[in-house]
């Protein structure tokens, strides 16, 4: 699984790719929207996991751009942020794709999310 991870904290964004990696993804990562534009015409991106705000191209423009390009329009999309749920009420989420986490939120529980996410009844079995 190819997830896509964009985040301008590059202490965050090292942990989780880390983590992310020990799970068994392929992490690529940005550290802004605009750099993860340009991954996006690359490899075939299984999940977007981004910070909202962020210079140059903040998550929520990122998102916009990921779902008027064809191959990403259904691709599951976690915002995360460091300033709680300020934003979830702005980001207009279909909730049966985009997802919202504050960073605060443990790693763990995040990794479990994303597991179920995109292994359904499979997460965490060995098949």
């Amino acid at each position: 699984m190819n997830v896509l991870l964009v985040d301008d904290n590059i202490d965050y964004l090292n942990f989780m790719k880390e983590s992310l990696f020990l799970n068994g993804y392929t992490v690529h990562t940005a550290t802004d929207g605009s750099e993860a534009c340009t991954l996006l015409g690359k490899p075939d991106i299984d999940l977007i996991i981004s910070d909202i705000k962020m210079p140059t191209l903040d998550g929520i423009m990122l998102h916009s751009f990921a779902r008027e390009l064809d191959r990403y329009k259904k691709t599951k999309f976690i915002f995360v942020s460091g300033y709680g749920d300020a934003y979830a009420d702005i980001l207009n989420l279909d909730t049966e794709i985009d997802f919202f986490f504050s960073k605060t939120t443990p790693v763990g529980e995040l990794l479990k999310f994303i597991d179920g996410l995109m292994f359904g009844d499979f997460a965490g079995k060995w098949v």
